[in-house]
């Protein structure tokens, strides 16, 4: 799960915890929160051990999309509805004309 890796160090660095103090109180491996803090990827697991450390709200440490992220996915959806919509165009009109052509021979 995305979490918010500057948030939890964040939260770390102002209660004066070292990662090894934190790993401790949360009951994991040091390695684990150099992860969490570094690339912001967790388990659920380790994401409840933090918000409970932290007394803080777990979505609260959930890593929100940027906006820029978000209009980017919607335009990628956009684009693929437009190449959708050309190829059942080109489609039918392909039909429509194999159609025309058959009955006016005929």
């Amino acid at each position: 799960m995305d979490v918010n890796a500057q948030e939890i160090k964040k939260l770390r660095t102002s209660r004066a915890y070292t990662q090894q103090h934190l790993a401790d109180a949360c009951n994991i491996s040091l390695r684990t929160i150099q992860r969490v803090e570094r690339y912001g990827v967790a388990s659920s697991e380790t994401l409840m051990s933090l918000s409970s450390v932290f007394e803080v709200d777990a979505q609260s440490l959930i890593a929100q999309p940027e906006p820029a992220q978000i209009i980017e996915e919607s335009s990628n959806i956009s684009q693929s509805q437009n190449i959708v919509t050309i190829v059942i165009a080109v489609t039918a009109g392909i039909i429509v004309g194999t159609l025309t052509t058959y009955f006016v021979i005929s």
